[in-house]
């Protein structure tokens, strides 16, 4: 074909671009296809050279139609590419469009049909439902630096061909659109109230594809249209308005500037303008957005970043990972949670004989779990199973960094890897901003604010004084997550991918040494602290902030247990748990830790080591087993003898006198205590002696020794304004209500009984609370009051059902012989009635029930 020059002259403004490329055919040949395109699509020829031909085109939907038609037409032996581009008056842009269009098609293999997304976000509204695009990959096509978004056009009429080998694209960017429907309902009333949203998330958490298909199902509401701009290929601010112009096909007036050009184009507009991808140009897009939506009223703006944009009127639209099973949960509900469907879904692309079922179905769950419920994680995840099975996968994701990776997708894709998402986010930060992040790794669970200054801010690369503004960055950038269970304090957390990613980075610049002993001393005193706090008037507030520690003083501990740790520290730590196991009812736990300390070698040089030993004994006896709490605590009574421990022998006598209780042997229990009392009376153990004495009461009552009993309870009470532990204070209120309960005094032990509750209730200690309401049935029994007294053994039992240990014999006196008093008083059916009441009862409207019965 002979070279001619511009039909017309010169194209001047915005228009459509197509080049068609042709591979050895003669000029007739080819002649004839062009112009019978070029009559129906109202087209015309730009340039023609040597293969080369370039043609022009009103609208984008025209170009696409003519270039399928022209590649149909011809098969094998053409391709073409297709552009939206502005045109200089002087013409000067020309050759900077024809080297985007060679770069476009040098991407694309003959028979095939390649455009831009500006191409395709003009064009596909008006293209019948035979058209669909497939995404290529982001591509560097000319010399300014900026990266375009390229799509291959398929059509029935096109010969179905692969990617050639450059032009690698991403795996799931047109694959089936997986979960986010409430997501997706939340943001379309958003967009019905409020002009400029910005959707935050980490990365790989599928922002992009959410942001797609919410313009899909709101392009109808906007008149003018959505257009869509990635801004993650635009390096440099100098770039951003050139670059969206150009996408957006605006043109620019003489004198103008780009920002204005833009404002005029969407004045009198009503659309939705969309910038994915802003973390890295969050000021210049903010600065864009404010001009644009004080000058164009109809439009609104739709941005996907890390960060917030912080623009005038922005809703901040979090978003978290897709929902994941519990571990509890049945193996065929598993596949409704959206985490495990897109799982399930991608790993069928990957390979078409995977089949979910139950033999798959918890490690998917765990999976999914561990993944945090990234979606790019997931489907990372997802194609190996082509190799791999499900639980081969998870037993490998401590190595995930390694392991998620995409080789199928272009190099320059920053979604190839896991790691490589994650590079790109981590590359934004300020130096202050990285140190507290990869410096935060160390913590296992949640954490606050304080926390992370106590330990993270050490040195000049991170001083006390710019925590504050970094960790407010990395919340804003969405590397933080806040935590659902909130204390008193605001509580934070890093995801296992993001934990393992900033443990990474520790390790790179050799901190991690000094971080875990900051860690772990930070641990042991926080433990020692909540240990002391447990006892006051805060007591609610430290019970909070131990549970939200709880996994990092736990890791701590545990740590001291192996080769090379601290032994001492750990039994230090570990004796500072003592009265937040008990509160909290986690004796398995508790025990489980005692005996890993007894088992190791290091731990029995410490001087805290009877406590640790007498405190497994306290913690089996009220597990019940008996056998195991006798042998601790008769171990720990002979280590207290032998050393002149006046504190720890009273301390073992305590726990003796529980375990020979849990047997039965009350009068030997109750000697026990007697000379437990005796020994922290001569030490003047005032909060040991309270704890006792409130102990003795209740046994003294079984045994019928009401003298005995009300002395120690006056004792007591006299102790308990001086002590300040609200916990133990409402057990001596339970064991008095217990002594009037014995001595047949129901409206006494009635009121003892509603002094306990609020405090057990407020405490979560479910046993005591049960132990109350047996408590006040036999009470109401007393009373002749069984319609109650079933409501509140309904209650009791609630609780009791859900109780590690097995309770103490005197709260649990003949619930049979109760039980059939009762169904002999009123009738089996009423009391099976009444106590099913009592279960479903709120804790007001029990409370409202004793109350009622001790005003009568």
């Amino acid at each position: 074909m002979t070279e001619t020059g511009i039909e017309g002259g010169s194209p001047v403004g915005v228009g459509t671009f197509l080049l068609l490329v042709e591979s050895g055919m003669r000029a007739s040949s080819i002649e004839a296809a062009i112009q019978d395109c070029l009559r129906h699509f109202h087209g015309r020829i730009i340039l023609s050279s040597r293969g080369y031909t370039y043609l022009g085109f009103s609208r984008p939907s025209q170009a696409v139609q003519a270039g399928v038609r022209l590649v149909a037409k011809l098969k094998s032996r053409v391709l073409a590419s297709i552009m939206i581009s502005e045109v200089d008056p002087d013409g000067s842009s020309i050759d900077s469009i024809k080297e985007r269009l060679v770069g476009a098609a040098s991407k694309a293999d003959s028979g095939q049909v390649v455009t831009n997304l500006a191409v395709h976000e003009l064009a596909r509204l008006a293209l019948d439902a035979d058209f669909s695009f497939d995404e290529l990959g982001s591509f560097q096509l000319g010399q300014d630096g900026a990266h375009e978004r390229l799509l291959l056009v398929q059509h029935p009429s096109l010969p179905k061909r692969e990617l050639v080998a450059t032009s690698s694209r991403g795996l799931f960017r047109t694959s089936t659109f997986i979960g986010r429907d409430r997501e997706i309902t939340a943001l379309r009333r958003q967009l019905d109230l409020s002009r400029t949203i910005t959707i935050v998330g980490p990365a790989g958490i599928g922002k992009t594809a959410l942001i797609h298909r919410l313009v899909a199902d709101v392009e109808s509401d906007f008149a003018d249209g959505t257009h869509y701009i990635d801004l993650s290929p635009i390096a440099r601010e100098s770039m951003l308005l050139p670059t969206v112009n150009r996408l957006l096909g605006v043109a620019k007036l003489p004198g103008e500037d780009n920002l204005d050009a833009l404002v005029a184009n969407f004045r009198e507009k009503r659309a939705l303008l969309v910038f994915d991808s802003c973390e890295h140009l969050v000021g210049p897009v903010r600065r864009v957005v404010d001009s644009l939506l004080s000058e164009c009223p109809n439009l609104a703006v739709l941005a996907g970043s890390q960060s917030s944009l912080k623009t005038k009127g922005e809703d901040r639209f979090p978003l978290s990972g897709l929902e994941v099973p519990s571990p509890i949960e049945d193996w065929r509900s598993i596949r409704e949670y959206e985490a495990v469907a897109l799982f399930i879904d991608r790993a069928q692309l990957a390979n078409h004989s995977f089949q979910f079922d139950e033999s798959v179905a918890a490690s998917v769950a765990n999976l999914c779990r561990r993944l945090d419920g990234i979606p790019l994680a997931i489907e990372l995840a997802a194609t190996k199973t082509s190799i791999l099975n499900p639980k081969q996968i998870v037993d490998r994701l401590d190595d995930r960094f390694l392991l998620l990776q995409d080789r199928q997708r272009d190099p320059s894709d920053r979604h190839q890897t896991l790691r490589a998402t994650i590079d790109w986010s981590y590359g934004l930060l300020e130096a202050h901003d990285k140190a507290l992040l990869r410096r935060l790794a160390v913590f296992a669970g949640t954490f606050s604010l304080d926390q992370a200054e106590q330990v993270c801010a050490f040195d000049s690369e991170l001083r006390p004084s710019q925590v504050f503004s970094a960790f407010e960055k990395l919340v804003d950038c969405s590397f933080l997550s806040t935590s659902s269970v909130q204390t008193v304090d605001k509580r934070f957390y890093l995801s296992e991918t993001m934990r393992l990613y900033a443990a990474a980075k520790l390790k790179e610049v050799r901190e991690e040494k000094e971080l875990l002993r900051r860690h772990r001393e930070w641990c042991s005193e926080f433990s020692e602290k909540a240990n002391q706090e447990l006892l006051g008037s805060d007591q609610l507030a430290w019970i909070e902030r131990m549970d939200a520690s709880y996994e990092d003083v736990r890791m701590v501990i545990e740590a001291g247990f192996q080769k090379g740790g601290d032994p001492l520290l750990a039994v230090d730590t570990l004796i500072s748990c003592h009265r937040f196991f008990f509160v909290r009812n986690y004796l398995s736990e508790g025990l489980r830790l005692v005996e890993k300390a007894i088992a190791c070698k290091g731990c029995s040089e410490s001087r805290q080591f009877p406590r640790v030993v007498n405190m497994g004994g306290a913690l089996a006896s009220y597990l019940g087993d008996r056998k195991r709490a006798r042998k601790y605590v008769l171990h720990s009574y002979s280590l207290s003898k032998e050393a002149g421990n006046l504190e720890g022998v009273g301390s073992s006598l305590v726990n003796l006198a529980i375990s020979v209780q849990e047997s039965g042997n009350l009068p030997k229990a109750c000697r026990y205590y007697v000379r437990a009392v005796a020994a922290f009376r001569k030490l003047n153990s005032r909060h040991k002696l309270f704890i006792t004495l409130t102990n003795v009461v209740g046994v003294e009552a079984d045994l019928t020794k009401f003298e005995a009993a009300h002395a120690h309870l006056d004792e007591a009470l006299t102790l308990q304004e001086e002590i300040n532990d609200p916990s133990t204070i409402a057990q001596l209120h339970q064991n008095a209500a217990h002594l009037y309960l014995a001595e047949g005094q129901p409206y006494k032990t009635i009121s003892h009984t509603m002094e306990s509750l609020p405090t057990f209730e407020r405490l979560g200690s479910h046993n005591f609370v049960a132990t109350a309401w047996r408590t006040a049935a036999h009470a109401a029994a007393q009373l002749g009051r069984f319609e109650s007294a079933s409501i509140f053994l309904g209650a009791a039992r609630k609780q009791g059902a859900s109780l590690e240990g097995t309770g103490r014999t005197y709260d649990q006196e003949s619930l049979d012989d109760l039980s059939q008093r009762l169904i002999a008083a009123i009738g089996e059916q009423l009391f099976r009635s009444h106590s099913l009441i009592g279960s479903l009862m709120s804790i007001g409207q029990l409370t409202q029930e004793l109350e009622k019965i001790r005003l009568s």
